[in-house]
């Protein structure tokens, strides 16, 4: 098969996979300490129009922390506590922190606005008097087109 050929086959099956990964109501993002060990936090997520997905976060949380120092993540499918769903894939990916007086963090948060609405609103609304997070970030994940675990 021909180079240019293989690349928008590639292309396809990611956006497919960003598509797939959009779709849930919540996933578990693993991240890692400085010891290896994995953490993994249940966020939601929205697929940005590049195929990338993306999801809000406070500044000072330590998944942002752990991004910064570490950029790959994994993302699998699961409920609103984190417990992975069952038979469920997860796939990785390159995540990067997006501050919120960059253009694309408003990218970001239409992105979840759409998805998540009064959920987002409200939660956005209560989030306001609590200054525990910092102010808010972005982060955005490419994912892997070969890398499923």
């Amino acid at each position: 098969m021909p180079q240019k050929k293989v690349e928008q086959l590639a292309q396809v099956c990611q956006i497919w996979i960003s598509k797939l990964i959009s779709d849930e109501r919540y996933v578990s993002l693993s991240t890692w300490t400085n010891d290896g060990n994995r953490k993994r936090t249940p966020v939601w997520i929205a697929l940005l129009d590049d195929g990338r997905v993306c999801f809000t976060t406070g500044k000072k949380t330590w998944k942002v922390k752990r991004i910064l120092r570490n950029p790959s993540v994994e993302l699998q499918p699961c409920n609103s506590r984190g417990a992975l769903n069952n038979d469920s894939q997860g796939c990785e990916g390159v995540a990067s922190v997006v501050d919120a007086d960059e253009k694309e963090y408003i990218l970001i948060e239409e992105a979840i606005r759409k998805k998540y609405g009064i959920q987002d609103m409200l939660v956005s609304f209560f989030g306001q008097f609590s200054k525990k997070y910092g102010e808010g970030c972005g982060i955005v994940i490419s994912l892997e087109k070969d890398t499923f675990s």
